[in-house]
């Protein structure tokens, strides 16, 4: 009865000791999206396109880009995370350009690696649009409405 006891107990402790995984990756890309991000930088583009995204905790978000000196556009719809995979689309039921491989660099910025064959790699920073020029934003609710949108 002993033996059966210390074998019992050791088994317990290889299955506690087990679970007790180091997982030391980084964040989670589904929670660390979630922010207001400003674009700054676009592989391959001299002139960067005036875009801030919203991505929100309920997997919605909102999109904000200027074209020329007007003013801007807001779009927004749902988006999904699978692991670092962000694919989403609009209120319109038209879907982004691309699905994204998420990523973070040193500095915290968030890091979009279109999926779609270009290879376009987007990098954003933590900052939100003014709350004036997001009143004063057109709201975009139909594809025909507007140009080619940024996601």
């Amino acid at each position: 009865m002993k033996t059966l006891n210390k074998i019992i107990i050791a088994l317990s402790l290889v299955f506690v000791l087990g679970s007790c995984g180091n997982d030391e990756k980084g964040p989670v890309v589904s929670d660390a999206i979630v922010a207001e991000w400003h674009l700054v930088n676009v592989s391959g583009l001299n002139s960067i396109p005036q875009v801030y995204v919203n991505f929100a905790q309920n997997l919605s978000f909102e999109l904000y880009q200027k074209v020329g000196e007007g003013r801007y556009r807001k779009y927004d719809g749902t988006y999904t995370v699978t692991g670092s995979l962000v694919s989403g689309k609009y209120s319109d039921g038209e879907k982004w350009g691309s699905d994204y491989e998420a990523s973070f660099d040193e500095a915290g910025n968030l890091v979009l690696t279109a999926q779609n064959g270009s290879e376009e790699v987007c990098t954003y920073k933590k900052e939100a649009l003014s709350d004036t020029d997001k009143a004063d934003a057109i709201v975009v609710t139909k594809s025909v409405e507007d140009g080619p949108r940024f996601l």
